[in-house]
């Protein structure tokens, strides 16, 4: 029966407390669902820039890609056996010898 008359003594307190629990928990979940909505709006727009960043890096890509390409054509026909041909005789004057006027060299490695 003590028990019983203790919390009769203290039913206003308890009665206090929960009404501003109620008010205090609508307010705190008022101001988690403002925070979560603020967060959820971050991230959508750090996703957008760094989706953005990629579709940039990817451009960038493709054009060094088509760059490279382009390289790898130009040094196949600048190395070309006949267009070296073509400039040595032309340019520089030389010729293909002919095996009478060939010479070698040998050295004698054993002194």
């Amino acid at each position: 029966m003590a028990k019983s008359q203790e919390t009769n003594r203290l039913w206003p307190f308890y009665s206090l407390v929960a009404a501003f629990s109620r008010r205090f928990g609508l307010i705190v979940i008022g101001g988690l669902v403002v925070y979560s909505a603020i967060l959820v709006t971050k991230q959508t727009h750090q996703y957008r820039v760094a989706t953005s960043e990629l579709n940039k890096l990817q451009d960038e890509q493709t054009a060094l890609d088509l760059n490279w390409q382009k390289l790898r054509l130009e040094q196949s026909a600048l190395a070309e056996h006949s267009r070296i041909e073509k400039i040595a005789t032309e340019k520089l004057k030389m010729k293909n010898l002919d095996k009478n006027s060939e010479v070698i060299i040998t050295v004698d490695e054993s002194k």
